[in-house]
C-alpha cells in the first residue's frame, strides 16, 4: 500500500496537467473562433473599393476636340491632396467627392460595425481606425490652406507649413487612396488580424504605385493603349481592384468557414 501512494499521487497530477491542458487549448479555439467571429472587415473593404470605382468619371480629363493643343485649367491649388491643382487635369469637382466619399464611407463603416457587434455579440475596436482616418482626412484640407494663405508678417510663419506637403503623391489626384491605406492599416492593428494586415500592405504597394507611376505604362507594355482623356483611369482602378477583390475574398472565407462550422 505504501507504494501505491506515490504512483497514486503522480496519476492524479498527470490527470489534473491533462485536463488543464485540454482547458487551455478549449480556451485557445473559443479565443479564435471568437476572433473570427468579431472580424468584419470585408465592409470597408469592398465600400471603399466601390467609392473608388465610383469616383472614376472625375479623372476623365477634359479634351477639346477643336484644338490640337490641350486644355490648360488657370488658377492654384485649392484642395492639392484631393486632386484639385491646375493644369491639364481631372475635374475640379474632384475633391468634394473624395471628401463626401471618406467622411461618409467612415460613418457607414461606424453604422455597420455597431450592428455587426449588436448581431454577434462581440465588438471590434475600431475607434482607432476612424480617428486615424478622420484625423488624416482634415488635415489633408486644412493645411494646404493653412499653408498658402495671406498673412501679416507676424503670422508668416504658418506658410512654413508646405513642408509637410507629401510632395509627388498629390500629383496624380490619387492621394485619398493613401488616406484610405493608413486607415486600413490601423483597422487591421484594432482587428489583429495578420489576413487584414496582409492586403493593407497590398492595398498600400497599390496605392503607393498609383500615386508615383503612370500606371497606363504599364498596359502600353501588353498592348493596350487608353485614349489621353482616360489616361488616368488604370492609377484609380489598380487600388479599386486590389480593395474589392480583397473584399470579396474575405466574405467568401467567412461564409466558408461558417459553413464548416
Amino acid at each position: 500500500m505504501a507504494d501505491d501512494g506515490p504512483e497514486a499521487a503522480s496519476e492524479a497530477a498527470r490527470e489534473r496537467l491533462g485536463s488543464q491542458a485540454e482547458l487551455l487549448a478549449e480556451m485557445k479555439v473559443l479565443r479564435r473562433q471568437a476572433r473570427a467571429a468579431r472580424h468584419a472587415y470585408w465592409f470597408p473593404l469592398v465600400l471603399f473599393g466601390l467609392l473608388a470605382c465610383a469616383s472614376v468619371p472625375f479623372y476623365v480629363q477634359q479634351v477639346p476636340r477643336a484644338s490640337g493643343v490641350f486644355a490648360i485649367r488657370s488658377g492654384g491649388p485649392t484642395l492639392p491632396f484631393f486632386g484639385s491643382y491646375s493644369g491639364f487635369l481631372p475635374p475640379r469637382y474632384l475633391p468634394y467627392y473624395w471628401i463626401a466619399a471618406l467622411l461618409g464611407g467612415l460613418l457607414a463603416t461606424q453604422l455597420w460595425y455597431r450592428w455587426h457587434a449588436r448581431r454577434v455579440g462581440l465588438a471590434t475596436p475600431a475607434r482607432a481606425y476612424l480617428i486615424t482616418t478622420v484625423v488624416l482626412t482634415v488635415a489633408a484640407i486644412v493645411l494646404p490652406l493653412l499653408s498658402v494663405a495671406k498673412y501679416p508678417p507676424s503670422w508668416r510663419w504658418l506658410n512654413g507649413l508646405r513642408v509637410l506637403w507629401p510632395g509627388d503623391l498629390v500629383l496624380r489626384g490619387t492621394f485619398p487612396f493613401l488616406i484610405i491605406a493608413v486607415g486600413l492599416l490601423a483597422l487591421a492593428w484594432s482587428e489583429r488580424s495578420r489576413a487584414l494586415t496582409v492586403i493593407a500592405v497590398v492595398y498600400t504597394g497599390a496605392a503607393l504605385l498609383a500615386s508615383l507611376y503612370d500606371v497606363s505604362n504599364l498596359l502600353y507594355r501588353v498592348g493596350w493603349n487608353t485614349s489621353i482623356a482616360d489616361e488616368s483611369l488604370p492609377n484609380v482602378l489598380l487600388p479599386a481592384a486590389v480593395l474589392l477583390l480583397a473584399g470579396a475574398g474575405t466574405l467568401a472565407a467567412r461564409r466558408l468557414h461558417r459553413t464548416t462550422a
